[in-house]
């Protein structure tokens, strides 16, 4: 049986530990860029083949990332790409992209805000948790 459990919801940010039978396989990066495409997106498969019109329609990106220590096999990637597909409303304003990652060292941290951090980083986000108040940890991650 495949669980999820949040680890932390900002504003613009989510992350999810996903975890079968008792052990983690993997985290899932949910962020809100509040940007359309880059350059970059644009040469991503399918969006390459795209109108360059419809794609500059688009406002707003969500970046979903899959983040393990090891390649996942091709169940567990298509299981969890296809689940958090379904977390975006796709509009004709609003899309989402999904990669996976590989973090060797994934599971050697504490899970903190530094482990979050390290792990925005190792997906090439820009988003930084900023420190805050013990007291607030559990307000921010049960909203």
């Amino acid at each position: 049986m495949i669980t999820l459990h949040r680890k932390l919801k900002l504003r613009d940010l989510e992350i999810f530990q996903v975890v079968r039978n008792g052990t983690i396989i993997s985290y899932v990066v949910i962020e809100d860029t509040r940007n359309p495409f880059t350059e970059e997106d644009k040469k991503l498969d399918p969006l390459c083949y795209m109108d360059e019109e419809d794609i500059n329609a688009i406002l707003n990106i969500f970046r979903i990332s899959i983040v393990n220590d090891e390649k996942l096999n091709e169940e567990d990637s298509d299981f969890i790409t296809s689940f958090f597909s379904d977390f975006v409303n796709n509009t004709n304003l609003t899309n989402f992209i999904i990669k996976e990652y590989i973090q060797a060292d994934l599971y050697d941290y504490e899970v903190n805000i530094q482990f979050f951090n390290k792990i925005l980083k190792n997906i090439g986000s820009n988003y930084i948790i900023e420190k805050f108040d013990e007291r607030n940890w559990i307000y921010l991650s049960q909203d």
